[in-house]
């Protein structure tokens, strides 16, 4: 009877693993579906304007039909929402050449 007992607790034992593993999967699985998934803005809810929204929030999405080029608020401006923003960053951000920077601007040259 004893045996009997201890192969019903095995039995038992078994599938509240089983049980306990496929609810992990299932919440790892959901886990990465939402690291994956967009956090900020669905294709849904950007907006396609002839000009830029007014009162933004940031990170919010919208696409210029008249310049046909998508933009996001970055808190304080529109920039650009695609690979043009490297340019776009480095023309705004880089330091101007002055006579200091550049010897040869001021008539010094190097030879």
């Amino acid at each position: 009877m004893e045996l009997h007992k201890q192969q019903i607790m095995r039995t038992l034992l078994k599938k509240i693993t089983a049980v306990a593993l496929t609810a992990s999967a299932a919440l790892l699985l959901l886990g990465s579906i939402a690291l994956v998934a967009p956090l900020d803005v669905s294709a849904a809810e950007k907006q396609y304007l002839p000009s830029a929204p007014a009162n933004p929030t940031i990170h919010q999405v919208y696409y210029d039909t008249t310049v046909k080029r998508e933009y996001i608020y970055n808190g304080q401006e529109w920039v650009p929402h695609d690979a043009s923003i490297n340019g776009y960053i480095l023309k705004k951000y880089k330091k101007p050449n002055t006579p200091q920077n550049n010897p040869t601007a001021a008539g010094n040259s190097l030879q």
